[in-house]
């Protein structure tokens, strides 16, 4: 977790490459992925250009690591301490088959103790090759009392958000934030966002497909059982000083989560959660 006294700058970028041409570049503050970009050149994730690269400050795009609180949900700061605490580099390394392998850790402190008063180890595997690009999260429980968290990998998908449509939800319950958090069931088949949207989704256990003119991205997981969908538009762009007004007209989180059951771990126990892109080109 960062001081506040002398914050040091976080753009120090880990950069790997898989046998195929993909690259992924990571920061150890949040073990955060800041970009993802397939063989082809293009860029896959959003990452705002206003990010401040401070170490007592979260990161805004790519994927954020969020544990052991999703959003205000608990009394740690929003989104709890893993995006904003520096992880250790466990591995970097190329597999047999091509692909790009990074590990990275988080183990409680004296810090992390003082506001989450419980022993545990976090690691980060990112996996990637061609078109694809997977992300676990394993959460161990080291000491020798229980406890809870909730948890999420809050991925910003580049697109152009006039052309996106979102499939593949239809039929879920959703919790509707942005409407005093209701509960309502998705009844179209294709989402297509005009508005500022705040939704949890429950109980996901297929694809969900995020497509523009250009491309199409299929995410799924493993784990998660919940996932957001979120979007600020121009009104949450505002209130928001690492975004620029027009900022989301140029991404769509679909964000793998556990949210509205909290996970109970065990000591000695694992659990396991993990997302996995897949881009594909739109035919023309």
């Amino acid at each position: 977790m960062p001081t506040s006294e002398n914050p040091q700058p976080t753009n120090d970028f880990l950069t790997a490459a898989s046998a195929d041409g993909a690259q992924v570049k990571v920061s150890l503050h949040g073990a955060h992925i800041c970009s993802w970009c397939t063989p082809d050149g293009v860029e896959r994730l959003f990452m705002s250009p206003l990010n401040s690269w401070r170490s007592d400050s979260a990161i805004r795009g790519g994927i954020p690591v969020v544990f052991p609180q999703f959003s205000n949900e608990g009394p740690l700061s929003k989104h709890g301490f893993a995006r904003v605490s520096l992880w250790t580099l466990l591995e970097t390394s190329r597999q047999i088959d091509g692909s790009g392998l990074i590990r990275l850790g988080l183990s409680d402190s004296e810090e992390t103790r003082s506001i989450f008063p419980h022993a545990f180890s976090l690691e980060l595997r990112i996996e990637f090759s061609s078109q694809e690009l997977n992300t676990e999260l394993v959460v161990s429980n080291t000491g020798e009392q229980p406890f809870d968290f909730t948890c999420a990998l809050h991925t910003y998908l580049s697109t152009q958000l006039a052309d996106a449509a979102v499939y593949g939800l239809v039929g879920h319950q959703y919790r509707d934030s942005v409407d005093g958090r209701r509960i309502k069931q998705a009844d179209v088949e294709v989402l297509h966002i005009r508005e500022e949207i705040d939704r949890v989704y429950f109980a996901v256990d297929k694809p969900i497909t995020l497509s523009d003119h250009q491309h199409s991205v299929i995410a799924s997981q493993t784990g998660f059982v919940d996932t957001v969908v979120w979007n600020p538009w121009e009104t949450g762009c505002a209130k928001m000083a690492d975004l620029m007004l027009d900022s989301y007209q140029h991404f769509v989180c679909i964000e793998a989560a556990t949210i509205q059951h909290p996970i109970s771990l065990a000591p000695n126990a694992t659990w396991r959660g993990s997302q996995n892109l897949e881009c594909l080109r739109v035919a023309v």
